[in-house]
């Protein structure tokens, strides 16, 4: 499978709008995932579905000893980025949770070789006067970079990326 180019952090931009301080110790936290921009190869859309659902089921699994985490995957062509944020939010509405953590997979081929890239990333969700939640801008953010090499090939393995990422998540507040 090689890489294809993805837009920005669309998903994510409509996710971090206002700002807020860190918590670990969130009530409940939305773990949103999936691809970023279909292609019109559904094949291709299909591989990397899998690929970003294997990542966020092992995350899922990683973060469920950090207390309550409410899953919602979005898959590619399942909507454009708005509806993604407003649907993380509504399930933020209905558990009550103040953090989100957005994981995704994308290829990067602008670098030497192509990589594939594991990215990781966290708000607090904000509740406003109006009772409007919205999610502030990233208070953490982390990429996992693999090389699409014969040679990087064998350490792209997402449940331990996963398990690294969400270890060094939780790090970052010690």
């Amino acid at each position: 499978m090689k890489p294809r180019p993805v837009a920005c952090r669309a998903a994510l931009a409509a996710l971090m709008i206002s700002l807020g301080p860190p918590s670990l110790a969130a009530r409940c936290t939305v773990l949103a995932g999936g691809g970023r921009q279909p292609s019109g190869d559904a094949q291709a859309n299909e591989a990397w579905n899998r690929l970003n659902f294997s990542f966020f089921d092992a995350t899922l699994t990683a973060m469920a000893s950090t207390g309550k985490v409410v899953p919602t995957f979005f898959t590619l062509g399942s909507g454009d980025a708005a509806n993604a944020a407003q649907a993380a939010l509504a399930q933020a509405r209905k558990e009550g949770c103040e953090m989100l953590v957005f994981v995704s997979v994308h290829g990067d081929i602008t670098s030497d070789g192509g990589q594939l890239v594991f990215a990781f990333r966290a708000a607090q969700i904000r509740r406003g006067t109006d009772a409007q939640l919205s999610v502030g801008p990233s208070q953490y953010e982390r990429e996992y970079r693999y090389a699409t090499t014969a040679e990087g090939a064998p350490k792209i393995v997402p449940s331990r990326i996963a398990e690294q990422a969400v270890r060094d998540y939780l790090a970052r507040g010690r």
